[in-house]
């Protein structure tokens, strides 16, 4: 769960560095914000697809506390 944690963070994270990529020097702002937009559509689809897999593992150690 720790592991699926820290990959969830580092897909957070290179969210925020593309963001500030765009925010940085740009020539071409449009084009910017499309590749913008396109890495975080693909990165937040990966953090889409691990989140239930922390979710499931979170109710099961809660199932075994209790």
């Amino acid at each position: 769960m720790k592991r699926l944690r820290q990959i969830e963070a580092g897909y957070r994270a290179e969210i925020r560095r593309a963001q500030q990529s765009l925010k940085g020097a740009t020539v071409d702002r449009v084009k910017a914000e499309r590749r913008f937009e396109k890495i975080r559509a693909k990165l937040e689809a990966k953090i889409e697809k691990v989140q239930p897999k922390i979710k499931a593992l979170t109710n099961l150690k809660a199932g075994r506390r209790a």
